[in-house]
């Protein structure tokens, strides 16, 4: 039954729309600041100053993202109540075929400053569209459409941002092999001019989503705006339960991310390219758990699944951690060696396994918060939702860069595995709680379709 819905979804314009538009959007993002990344780390650019060290770019970009996404969401959950959703959505969208030609200009000046304020007015597009997205779902699609809908958005999100990190990274190093005018940078540019041209003509066909409270007055302080957004979810404890939920996941997503580039050329002794296939098993395990949602969830609240989720994902973590050795290997090793190593296929199934289990467990979360979440405030309690996921993934990015460092100076003598054992104790906690909740559900009204 949900197999066929979500056929139907994709001949549907209060879906396909929004779907094409997020994903092209998604790619840019991604894309976007991957080359930045690369082309400062590798490509001689210079990021404001000489003296900022390589290793300091990943987080560095990272802030310029989330920063003004988390001062601007806010304020946008805000507007999105206020305003027609479908007609915020053409804006941002418009909005996002200019800063690709600032981006454009960036790439054929080679300047990273100007790639950098791209990037930033990017994080500020997206602090528009987060609680905008997840508050028209809703509006748009029907109570049992709702982790179909879902599963399909998250479930192909990772995969475009997969794409855009593989291809913003790969294509710009093709300006150290050449020096055509379409070299690699330039070729990117056109990619990201012709994607959010796409997603601008898929944003012009979203059905009209009027606003639920227009005559609200919007609370323009950032500060004040995220405090009281924040006591307004914590009120909602049916919507901000799921909401921290969610911000869990993306927490975990960040410290695999994170810590699999230093674990996989250190630990286990491979290359770039390894890294590069086991980020795609891991999307890929992402997607299929996704999904998986949407024909087991049938359009139910599906709390059993994230359960079955979080605590998959705590299993496979932790034997990935048990399965961590030091390779004895003296040079790094690529693909070949690493799928011939038969403990390749353990450490495989594990990080697919939990990527996979990841996927059940966010899907019908997401689903939860928008289903429960009344109409009148639903894109304010969706802003709470994105500040939580911002703040986990800063958090913990800094957390294990701190990790880092003190591992590195002596500072305490915890394997490179460590963040895997983090993942696992927090998720057992989570596990257990969901377990609670399944077994012992509390009543509450759901306002989907409203």
């Amino acid at each position: 039954m949900s197999a066929g819905l979500a056929g139907k979804l994709f001949t549907q314009r209060r879906f396909l729309p929004l779907f094409t538009l997020f994903q092209a959007g998604t790619f840019n993002d991604n894309a976007l600041k991957q080359a930045l990344i690369v082309l400062v780390t590798f490509g001689g650019m210079v990021l404001f100053s000489d003296s900022i060290p390589k290793e300091s770019v990943v987080p560095l970009a990272a802030l310029i993202f989330t920063l003004p996404f988390l001062i601007l969401c806010t304020i946008a959950g805000q507007i999105a109540d206020k305003v027609d959703r479908g007609l915020i959505l053409k804006w941002i969208k418009r909005a996002e075929v200019m800063i690709m030609v600032i981006a454009a200009i960036g790439f054929f000046t080679e300047s990273a400053t100007i790639l950098a304020f791209a990037l930033f007015c990017m994080g500020c597009q997206s602090a528009f569209f987060s609680p905008t997205k997840n508050a028209v779902l809703p509006q748009w699609l029907e109570d049992k459409e709702l982790i179909t809908g879902n599963g399909l958005m998250s479930g192909f999100q990772f995969f475009f941002i997969l794409l855009g990190q593989s291809i913003g990274g790969l294509i710009v190093l093709e300006q150290m092999t050449g020096s055509d005018f379409f070299n690699g940078p330039r070729v990117l540019a056109t990619i990201l001019l012709v994607l959010a041209l796409i997603g601008w003509f898929a944003a012009e066909r979203v059905p009209p989503a009027p606003a639920p409270r227009p005559e609200l007055k919007v609370n323009y302080n950032p500060v004040t705006s995220i405090i009281d957004t924040l006591k307004d979810a914590w009120k909602e404890q049916p919507v901000f339960r799921p909401m921290a939920g969610i911000g869990w996941f993306y927490g975990l997503s960040t410290i695999f991310v994170t810590a699999f580039p230093y674990y996989i050329k250190t630990v286990m002794g491979y290359d770039q390219w390894v890294l590069t296939a086991i980020l795609a098993f891991s999307t890929i395990g992402i997607l299929v758990g996704s999904l998986l949602c949407v024909v087991l969830a049938r359009g139910k609240e599906a709390i059993g699944l994230t359960t079955i989720g979080i605590i998959g994902v705590a299993i496979f973590t932790l034997d990935l951690y048990l399965n961590s050795q030091q390779t004895t290997r003296t040079e790094l090793g690529g693909l070949n060696e690493f799928f011939a190593d038969p403990q390749s296929t353990r450490f495989l199934i594990d990080v697919v396994g939990a990527s996979l289990c990841a996927g059940l467990f966010v899907v019908p979360l997401q689903a939860m918060a928008q289903r429960r979440a009344t109409p009148d405030n639903r894109a304010r309690l969706m802003a709470a939702g994105a500040v939580l996921v911002n703040l986990s993934v800063n958090v913990i990015t800094f957390g294990l860069l701190g990790f880092g460092v003190l591992r590195e100076k002596g500072s305490f003598d915890l394997p490179p595995a460590a963040p895997f054992l983090f993942i696992v104790i927090v998720s057992a906690l989570v596990a257990i709680y969901c377990l609670w909740r399944w077994r012992n559900p509390h009543d509450y009204q759901s306002y989907a379709g409203g």
